[in-house]
């Protein structure tokens, strides 16, 4: 089992996709927003982080951007509603791992996040 944070501020789908990540035997740490995100990877040990890229108060590069400036090289997945080509430049370059875009079929992030989790 592994333990993911799920950064998503939508609150039906950020339940959805952490009842989702359960059910497939994950521990997920649910957030609306990334204020709290640096913090609670220096103190609880995470596998891995799904991240909106569009939140309030940090936006999701920043937060992968973040995470990469403070050494963690976890597996991050940017999740997005918007799907142009230049954000998913954007998004390999702030260090995220994958990107999915929005709508998606849960078993298809279920099928990432093991295959992040496994390399």
């Amino acid at each position: 089992m592994a333990r993911l944070i799920l950064i998503e501020d939508d609150d039906l789908l950020r339940s959805l996709i952490g009842r989702r990540l359960s059910a497939a035997g994950h521990e997920v740490i649910a957030l609306a927003d990334g204020r709290d995100l640096f913090e609670l990877v220096e103190k609880v040990h995470v596998h891995a982080v799904l991240v909106d890229l569009g939140l309030p108060f940090l936006d999701g590069m920043s937060l992968i951007e973040g995470l990469r400036a403070r050494g963690h090289e976890l597996p991050v997945i940017a999740l997005s509603g918007r799907e142009e080509e230049h954000l998913r430049e954007a998004v390999r370059g702030s260090g995220a791992n994958t990107f999915i875009a929005k709508p998606f079929d849960p078993s298809e992030l279920v099928h990432e996040v093991r295959r992040l989790l496994a390399a």
